[in-house]
């Protein structure tokens, strides 16, 4: 018997270090045990049933914390609050997420790129920082959880367009992550980060505050006015535009997505450098993921 203890001791000894051996571990969603049937007569089940099948994805319309709190290596610092769970609010939660962020993906994108969840939220609080900031959008590795409260609901047109742009740019950088995306070499500006980081590249002085076409006739799409200082110590402002290469692809997307199309045809049409960059990066995101981003962002209604 003593023999055998030690013998069952070895064995889980071996099987236990064999688990530090191995590659890093890793764990997809489960279900938890939620009924989908795409013939429902309750409407929310059968439209998160028949997402789930033509996706293979799931939508949260009833998160606990098994669903947004933990994954195998990490807890999540938020609380999320479940929607009011009648039928008639929770599906004009769905249509809402529907026609702020869903309608701007492919189906290829949502099969391939989207996290396994999408969790509908009365509300989200971002418990990382002292101020347990609250959010209208929480991007996680697995699942994204969204704001669809009745003040969300009962946003107007206007509100809706810049409501629909950030969702979208919080979104697109996600799947620039998740796939370790990059924009073609010959989007960038310069080379290297080096080059991005000289402060006569990065630092736009000689113009005047406004001056935006200083900025975009460099091929930058955004420029913050600051002030920094000479050689000779001397206070001087000017427009801070991108030190690196990833926020020059970041800054670029958060323009493509957030500026009135009419400015940024206005913009590429007078200034080569910036119509070369807008150009190669629009096409990319065509290819690289079925996206225009003309379509993403919600159209308000007249």
């Amino acid at each position: 018997m003593y023999m055998k203890k030690i013998w069952m001791f070895l064995c889980c000894s071996l099987l236990f270090i064999s688990c530090f051996e191995d590659q890093d571990i890793s764990a997809d969603y489960v279900e938890y045990g939620r009924h989908y049937d795409v013939n429902s007569p309750d409407s929310v089940v059968r439209y998160i049933s028949q997402y789930y099948e033509k996706y293979g994805k799931i939508i949260i319309t009833d998160p606990d914390t098994a669903d947004y709190m933990f994954n195998f290596q990490m807890k999540y610092l938020v609380a999320i609050q479940e929607p009011r769970q009648d039928e008639q609010h929770l599906m004009k939660g769905l249509k809402f997420l529907e026609e702020i962020f869903l309608n701007g993906y492919s189906d290829e994108v949502k099969k391939n790129v989207f996290p396994y969840a999408l969790i509908l939220a009365d509300s989200i609080k971002n418990i990382a920082n002292v101020e347990h900031t609250y959010v209208d959008i929480y991007p996680a590795t697995n699942y994204f959880a969204f704001l669809v409260n009745d003040e969300m609901l009962a946003k107007t047109e206007e509100e809706k367009v810049i409501l629909s742009r950030k969702w979208n740019t919080t979104f697109l950088n996600y799947c620039i992550g998740k796939v370790q995306w990059t924009a073609p070499e010959e989007f960038y500006l310069y080379p290297t980060d080096e080059e991005y980081g000289k402060k006569e590249n990065w630092f736009i002085t000689g113009v005047e505050e406004g001056d935006m076409d200083a900025v975009w006739e460099r091929g930058y799409p955004y420029g913050k006015w600051d002030w920094n200082y000479d050689e000779d110590w001397n206070k001087v402002y000017g427009y801070a535009v991108s030190s690196s290469r990833d926020g020059y692809l970041e800054r670029f997307i958060e323009f493509l997505l957030s500026t009135p199309q009419e400015t940024i045809d206005g913009a590429i049409a007078k200034h080569a450098k910036l119509k070369k960059a807008h150009d190669i990066l629009d096409n990319s995101l065509k290819k690289s993921f079925g996206i225009d981003y003309r379509t993403m962002v919600y159209k308000a209604k007249k």
